[in-house]
């Protein structure tokens, strides 16, 4: 179990950053009048699905009926109609059925579309909780069905907070530069810095500022293998084979195209704003080829976009 699944808050005062949204959301569990479908906005890995599973946790809702959908694989009309059939129902056991849809902006307009009844007229042994970092992609009646709540990236004295506690509890060796390096690259995330501290937790402290400095937030690809893709982009005397034996390597069965998108927008993200010279140039063409969503593409969209960095140079 890594590091950000074992220190998952459980409760809503175990969270760090945004005091007054779950405070809010404390008030609400004991409001009958509550509404029943919510839209949790915010950066990536700032709390949304946590506190959506903790509120149903509160709620009473049985594991059985905690239904968690991933919108990059379950994104069109077949998901909702079995949404909608199964709600219909109540749970075998508990008083609630509740859905947790993450990225629900990659749903498909189709999808959203069916979903605006069962948002607008929510029986009341239903609840929704949709997770998005880009609520603006969301067509506006199904947006505006919904009850806003907006997360923040936690701010550095949190994660720094959160760090120490890790570290100790763990006996990690944290010196003050790797923790501030640690806290740089999360970006407000308590996510990747736990990813982060985990990976470079076994590192000479050298070694682990080199690969932080370098890596950024990318460091959130947990097997390394969408980073060695951006790694082998990158090579001064890289070519189409090396880049072509990297994708081997991150292709599988179950490959989520639209976080390999984000990693390599992270990893290019922070190679601009170091301003390492020749670098810049080919970065810059990762953001350009790798700007636009692979929903509809997948696997062919993400070979032509590394085709494009390595041949329009």
């Amino acid at each position: 179990m890594g590091l950000y699944h074992k220190y998952r808050p459980q409760e809503f005062d175990d969270m760090l950053g945004n005091k007054e949204v779950l405070q809010s959301l404390k008030d609400k569990l004991v409001d009958e009048n509550r509404p029943h479908v919510y839209l949790f906005q915010g950066p990536s890995g700032c709390g949304k699905t946590t506190a959506a599973r903790i509120f149903a946790r509160r709620l009473g809702v049985d594991e059985l009926a905690l239904m968690e959908v991933n919108s990059a694989n379950n994104r069109g009309i077949e998901t909702a109609r079995q949404i909608i059939e199964q709600m219909r129902s109540f749970p075998f056991q508990g008083k609630y059925w509740m859905w947790i849809i993450d990225e629900v902006h990659q749903t498909s307009k189709d999808f959203q579309n069916a979903m605006l009844k069962p948002l607008e007229d929510t029986p009341s042994h239903v609840y929704f909780f949709l997770c998005t970092t880009n609520p603006e992609k969301l067509i506006k009646p199904f947006r505006g069905r919904c009850t806003e709540v907006t997360f923040a990236a936690l701010e550095a004295k949190y994660i720094s907070l959160l760090l120490r506690r890790v570290a100790k509890a763990e006996e990690i060796p944290l010196s003050e530069a790797l923790a501030e390096e640690i806290v740089d690259v999360s970006e407000g995330s308590p996510r990747v810095a736990l990813v982060a501290l985990e990976k470079v937790s076994k590192l000479p402290e050298d070694e682990a500022l080199r690969l932080l400095r370098h890596a950024g937030s990318n460091l959130e690809v947990e097997d390394g293998r969408v980073l060695e893709l951006c790694r082998a982009m990158m090579r001064k005397d890289g070519t189409w084979g090396n880049v072509n034996e990297a994708l081997k390597s991150v292709y599988d069965d179950e490959s989520d195209w639209e976080k390999i998108r984000y990693q390599v927008l992270g990893y290019a993200n922070s190679i601009l704003m170091k301003g390492r010279g020749e670098e810049m140039k080919r970065a810059a063409l990762m953001v350009e080829f790798f700007g636009e969503p692979f929903y509809d593409v997948g696997k062919a969209g993400v070979t032509l976009a590394c085709y494009r960095v390595m041949t329009l140079q």
